[in-house]
């Protein structure tokens, strides 16, 4: 864009900009396609929908949006119209490849079944109890530790009371 600029190519530049605008619109589409069926798989499994998730929708929401704008500063500093003339020089490329790569995630994302879903999270959940596993004598000493420590405590607190007590 910035040859389209020094050259005064006010058509290219508009040309671009509507193409940058139809690629930007295509991802919030695809987004809000995916954040339509993840409500729906979250109802048909019971899950819990919770201020978590839509946090995590409006991060993904920023995450791709900030993508998309590195791509735009990055045609707009690329001279593809150095090599190529009007018609190819009005197609970003980097935001087109950009936004090919989003949709296909966002595509993905609605694809993916509910149960596949579901086992992710119980595999996870399994991960976490074989950690607690793997470390149960660490833990249990712990326990042991601090249980003392507060049974020698109240121990400590009542004998300090029954000698305060009995000097009145």
């Amino acid at each position: 864009m910035i040859l389209e600029f020094l050259k005064e190519d006010y058509n290219a530049i508009i040309m671009k900009l509507i193409v940058v605008g139809i690629l930007w619109c295509a991802v919030l589409l695809a987004m809000i396609i995916d954040f339509y069926f993840g409500i729906r798989k979250a109802m048909q499994i019971g899950e819990a929908r919770s201020s978590e998730g839509y946090k995590r929708s409006v991060a993904k929401f920023n995450q791709y949006f900030g993508m998309l704008l590195y791509a735009f500063i990055f045609d707009a500093i690329v001279p593809i119209s150095y090599f190529f003339e009007f018609p190819i020089s009005a197609v970003p490329v980097v935001s087109l490849l950009a936004t090919v790569a989003l949709v296909f995630t966002e595509g993905k994302s609605v694809y993916e079944k509910a149960d596949e879903k579901q086992r992710r999270k119980v595999n996870a959940s399994l991960v976490q109890v074989l950690e607690l596993l793997e470390k149960k004598d660490d833990v249990l000493h712990d326990l042991l530790a601090n249980y003392k420590k507060q049974e020698n405590e109240s121990k400590s607190d009542n004998n300090d009371s029954s000698v305060d007590a009995g000097g009145v």
